[in-house]
Parts: C-alpha cells; structure tokens; sequence
C-alpha cells in the first residue's frame, strides 16, 4: 500500500521531459529544482540553465504620491525621489515561450522611497522580482514593459493613536506591484533604459486601512553587464500545433485567505475559495476560458448584521467569470473578471476581479497566488492548490 501511494505521488510530482515544450519526448531529465515562490517561478522560469551574462544596474526615480483616493490627499507633500538598483539578464532562449515574447528579459529589483512624507509614510521598500516584455526592438533600442509583484515594507503604517493621518496602508509588511513601460538602449556590455513607473504598496485587505500607496514616477538607470553579451539564440523547432499547451483543459482550485471587515476594528476573518476553469489556448502567448467560482468569506456578517449567528455554511457566495491568461512555459499571468449570482449580503459592487499567478507541478497539480478585489478595492488574498486535466 504504501509503495503504490508513494508512485502515484512521484508520478504527480516528478514531469516527465518535454511534456510542455511539445518536443518528442527523450530519456527522462533530472528533476527540476521547484521555485520558493510562485513569483520567483515565474520570473525565472527557464533561467537557471542559461549561460547569458547578468548586467547590475541603478535607477533613478523622481515622482509623487498618486491621491487616487481623496483620503490619501493629506499624505500627499510634493516631489519625491527614489532609488532602485537591480539585476538582470535575458532568457536563454532555450524554451518556445521565449521566442513567443521576443526573448524577454528578467530580474530582481530593490527600490526605496519615501513619497516627500517621512514623517506619516516613513520608508517604503519594495524587493521584487519582475520580467520585461519587448513589444518592439531593433539592434539596439527595445521598447517593452516591466511587469514586477513583490514583497514591500512600510515603516509607518496607520496608527489610531500615533499615526491617524496615515489612512492609506495599516500594515508594515505589505506586497508591491510595478508595471512599467520602458525605451532601452544597449551597445555592447552598456544600457540606458527609461520609463514611467507605478509603484503601489498594498495589504491585499490583510489589514485595514488599505486604500493602498500608488508611487507614479519618472525614471533613468544604466546597468552593465558582467561579461560580453552572447549572440542572439535560434529559434527552438517545434510542432505549431503543440506549442506548450494543449489547446483545452479544465482546473480546480481550492484557496485560502484572511482579510479584515471594512467595519473598523471588527478584526480578521477566513475566507475559503473553490475555482473552476475551462480554457483553450489561443495562439502562442493567450488562453481564455470561463467557469464558476464559490466563496465562503466568514467577514459578510460585518457588512450584513442580519447575518450573525447563522452558521458559516450561510456565508457562501456564487458566481461566473470569464478568463484570460499569459502563458509562459509551466506558469501563466492570469485574470478573471466575474459576476455574483448569488450572494447572503450585498457587496460594494456586484463583480469582482481576480488577478495572480499559476504554476504548474508536474502533470496534473498546480499552485497559486491570486488577489480577488471589487475593482480598485482589494478584497482577500487566495493561496490555493489545484488539479488540471485535458
């Protein structure tokens, strides 16, 4: 008994070679390192067996505090500056999804600012690894966009007896996203990039407040490689008809996550998700799909007190999205756009969004990280396990 438990599980675990790539397959290839995160997954997929040189850089930034809320105003002082230093390096050009976003670049990034507020933002610190998509490039100039998701720190939270003014984040420990479109330049070992960044701290609802901090910014930075750049890599031959993805398949998902009530000072609840998804890739890079969602978030009693002492199970809300994805390799970014068709209390909108990460482990499981939120307000995060089958 035990033996056949530990081959099933060997057998959902370990890939077999080459079964996402569509190349015949071969003898079987060590096992593959599995990422610590799903965000580092992401960026580095396909990069650990590159032998493309790493280029180390800095960045400049100098921009202000985005009040997208007008209870952020008062934090809002002028000017600021930022710095970040980062390192990076092409994809090998070992995978067909490289070649499908025009061999991307990826790295790691650490950026500190304190948006012309020490006094009621203190320091905001970011450290997060992102990947950088060519929409076009030539020999020397590239145009793309920097899309990063981290971890953040915020040294001066909201304080009901300190710090009330700070009605953005309540939380120190925080998660940053950068979206960046940017012009590159390189001759030889040498770059110069600019762009205009945003840069926003948030909570995902861990904690209230979390309105959230949007840093919007101007930016310069040179990087130089450690060693001569390699030539171009060729392209990987492959059938088109299999490229990486069946063409349909079907997942499920079940999450967890914790968030706190609007209601000030009602504390923080569970929530549990189930997610299913039919997809169908489109094209190289795309998948779109459909399909159900189940919700059982234990703070509704906080937004509809007709609902407390009522058991949990009268807490589940229902509803139907529609999804598109990024697909690179074993990973995807994905979103979901939904609507509630049931629900015991009404929420601030009646649909939601879902947007995240999914990585695939071995045949049939995957893992992911996703924030569920109301448009511009963040709902709960979703740390959830899945199953996928064609």
């Amino acid at each position: 008994m035990i033996n056949r438990w530990m081959g099933r599980l060997w057998y959902e675990l370990v890939p077999a070679q080459n079964m996402y790539e569509g190349l015949p397959c071969q003898r079987p290839a060590p096992a593959r390192r599995w990422p610590w995160s799903l965000v580092v997954g992401l960026v580095l997929a396909g990069g650990a067996q590159a032998q493309l040189p790493w280029s180390l850089g800095a960045r400049g930034h100098y921009g202000f505090l985005w009040p997208h809320n007008s209870s952020i105003t008062v934090l809002v002082n002028g000017h600021a500056p930022a710095m970040e230093v980062f390192m990076e390096r092409r994809v090998a050009g070992d995978h067909p999804w490289h070649h499908a976003y025009g061999l991307p670049r990826y790295g790691l990034m650490a950026i500190h600012t304190r948006m012309a507020n020490p006094a009621q933002i203190g320091d905001a610190i970011g450290l997060v690894p992102y990947l950088t998509l060519p929409f076009t490039q030539g020999g020397r100039i590239a145009f793309g966009m920097r899309i990063g998701w981290g971890v953040g720190w915020i040294s001066k939270p909201y304080d009901r007896l300190d710090n009330t003014r700070q009605a953005a984040i309540g939380s120190r420990l925080n998660t940053v996203v950068q979206l960046m479109p940017t012009l590159r330049y390189a001759r030889g070992r040498f770059g110069l990039s600019g762009g205009i960044a945003i840069n926003h701290w948030s909570n995902g609802c861990v904690k209230q407040p979390n309105l959230g901090l949007n840093f919007l910014s101007l930016s310069l930075g040179a990087a130089c490689s450690l060693a001569p750049p390699a030539s171009e890599p060729g392209p990987v031959e492959v059938d088109p008809a299999a490229y990486e993805r069946p063409h349909r398949e079907f997942s499920m998902v079940g999450a967890f996550g914790i968030n706190e009530s609007g209601r000030a000072f009602e504390g923080q609840y569970s929530v549990y998700s189930f997610s299913g998804d039919a997809s169908w890739r489109v094209g190289r890079k795309g998948g779109l799909g459909m399909g159900p969602d189940v919700f059982n978030k234990g703070s509704l009693p906080t937004i509809d007190p007709r609902l407390e002492g009522d058991p949990r199970i009268g807490f589940t809300q229902v509803g139907i999205h529609g999804s598109g994805a990024l697909l690179m390799g074993r990973s995807e970014l994905l979103f979901h756009f939904g609507a509630y068709v049931h629900s015991p209390a009404q929420e601030s909108k009646p649909v939601y969004q879902r947007f995240g990460v999914r990585h695939r482990m071995g045949r049939h499981l995957l893992a992911s990280i996703c924030l569920k939120t109301h448009f511009t307000t963040a709902d709960h995060w979703e740390f959830g396990v899945g199953y996928r089958w064609n």
